[in-house]
């Protein structure tokens, strides 16, 4: 029955201000005033309806676009929140991952520095070693030398003083010698003399 009714107000209202144009002029209505409380009476008569339908519409409208708007801040809250968290748990996973990371390189490095230390504690001790030995190689090598010398200059006294002996028989075995051929050159010399006088030897 409403909608039936407000139609009829619709279709006056389509086919009222133009008549209302026609019949009356603008100065009249304005000069007027009981003609503008009659025309605001009219135009409620005519629109309040519709103006109050929209009214409502708009306020509905308003109402669902607050609630849409409280909806979609609590959703982008929501999925801030949600985000936020996802962010810091891969943060925290990443922190731990580097943390683990560093933690394990530093117990590589604290492993290869004590590999090294004791690798340079062998290498000081293999090294000692080896200068020991070799001073004891060189003191071994110089008392041999030196035992050597000693037993090469007694045995080359030795051959010296026997070949000093030897020297000295062979020198007087040739004076001996010289001697024995002076001897029989005087004899021959003198027996020469005597046989060249025809005297008879002397005796020796």
């Amino acid at each position: 029955m409403s909608r039936h009714t407000d139609l009829d107000r619709t279709r006056r209202s389509e086919r009222t201000p133009a008549t209302l144009a026609e019949t009356d002029p603008e100065g009249a209505l304005t000069d007027d005033p009981a003609a503008g409380n009659n025309l605001d009476k009219i135009r409620d008569i005519l629109f309040g309806a519709q103006v109050r339908d929209h009214e409502r519409r708009f306020t509905k409208l308003e109402t669902q676009l607050l609630a849409e708007a409280a909806q979609l801040r609590n959703d982008l809250k929501e999925r801030f929140a949600s985000l936020e968290q996802y962010i810091r748990t891969e943060v925290e996973q990443v922190t731990g991952r580097l943390n683990a990371e560093e933690q394990g390189r530093a117990s590589a490095v604290g492993a290869l520095t004590a590999e090294l230390q004791t690798l340079a504690g062998v290498l000081q001790q293999t090294a000692a070693q080896l200068r020991e030995q070799s001073e004891q190689a060189h003191r071994d090598l110089r008392n041999q030398l030196h035992n050597q010398a000693t037993s090469l200059t007694g045995e080359f006294t030795q051959q010296q003083a026997t070949m000093s002996a030897a020297l000295d028989q062979a020198v007087q075995q040739l004076a001996h010698q010289k001697t024995d051929r002076t001897a029989l050159a005087t004899l021959f010399q003198e027996l020469s003399q005597r046989l060249s006088h025809d005297q008879p030897p002397q005796q020796a």
